[in-house]
């Protein structure tokens, strides 16, 4: 029989009121099948993710979260994850400590720790751990690279940097340019895009410059992922965590046993947001990545189940 249960809508990785990246947030789905959580997310916004909470039935982990993008499930959203945590503020799900509170969420893949900055029943500000970073070693042909990106083949050489294909949870290839205006000059070619990141095996083109908006970031950042449905990510964090271990690699920040940098993104959306990225290191070797960021409610409510 159809029930109410509380949706959520947020902001994610901006502290802007329809900044950042969309998510829906679904407490209370234990009781949903498969089915009418694609329903349910399709309905809300087809376009943007939608997290569903559910209990954690095992010791492992404090929380269990699905995610749908319409009628298809991913394994992981970072926005949606932050979202998430967010949403939980003042629902009594979990037990907040201050100043900081860690817990264990399980998603399919894995088991993540969350950390969760606290001030009273209320969360702050949400870090989750990523994977460690990997590499894939492919030959990549800057003249194409400029072909769907819309530049010149001086625009994505200029820099002087490699392009690389790294990963904290999805392949993407990474472009360094110069400056935002190359930024804002990029015209993609999402189709050509598209089947040259299948035909690598890779999510998604992350393009990046050390010129920013705000001179306390470290980079601004597009992220292109025609191939999984979304040509332009107006914030993404696993991308975000992948350019950061990027930086770190090529020596574009300095190598410490611990590294915060913040990477905007979004600014030429109207969408402007930043996320956290932490960087932890032995002997200049990553060993531990995590992306942190806010979250801004912009509705709240009941929806009827099918």
């Amino acid at each position: 029989m159809p029930s109410w249960i509380k949706a959520k809508r947020f902001s994610a990785f901006t502290a802007l009121p329809y900044g950042g990246n969309p998510a829906w947030v679904v407490l209370g789905a234990e009781d949903l099948t498969d089915r009418e959580m694609q329903t349910i997310s399709s309905d809300l916004n087809p376009n943007s993710d939608t997290a569903f909470i559910f209990s954690e039935s095992t010791h492992e982990a404090n929380i269990f979260l699905r995610f749908f993008n319409g009628d298809k499930e991913m394994n992981f959203s970072s926005h949606a994850v932050i979202a998430t945590y967010f949403a939980l503020s003042g629902e009594g799900v979990l037990k907040l400590k201050e100043p900081e509170t860690t817990v264990k969420q399980r998603t399919k893949t894995g088991i993540n720790p969350v950390e969760l900055r606290v001030e009273g029943d209320r969360i702050t500000r949400a870090t989750v751990t990523l994977a460690k970073p990997t590499y894939l070693d492919l030959e990549v042909k800057p003249a194409l690279v400029a072909r769907f990106l819309g530049l010149s083949q001086a625009d994505v050489t200029g820099a002087g940097l490699s392009m690389d294909v790294t990963s904290t949870g999805f392949y993407d290839l990474i472009v360094p340019l110069r400056s935002l205006k190359e930024m804002r000059n990029i015209m993609p070619n999402f189709s050509l895009m598209d089947s040259f990141c299948v035909r690598l095996g890779i999510s998604g083109v992350i393009v990046f410059c050390r010129q920013t908006f705000d001179v306390e970031s470290t980079a601004f950042m597009r992220h292109f992922t025609p191939s999984i449905g979304t040509n332009e990510n107006p914030i993404s964090g696993l991308a975000a965590g992948t350019l950061g271990c990027y930086l770190l690699k090529h020596k574009l920040i300095e190598a410490a046993n611990f590294s915060r940098i913040v990477i905007e993104q979004g600014h030429l959306q109207q969408k402007q947001g930043k996320v956290y990225v932490h960087l932890e290191t032995t002997r200049g070797q990553i060993y531990r990545v995590k992306i942190g960021g806010n979250a801004v409610l912009t509705f709240t409510g009941y929806i009827l189940t099918p």
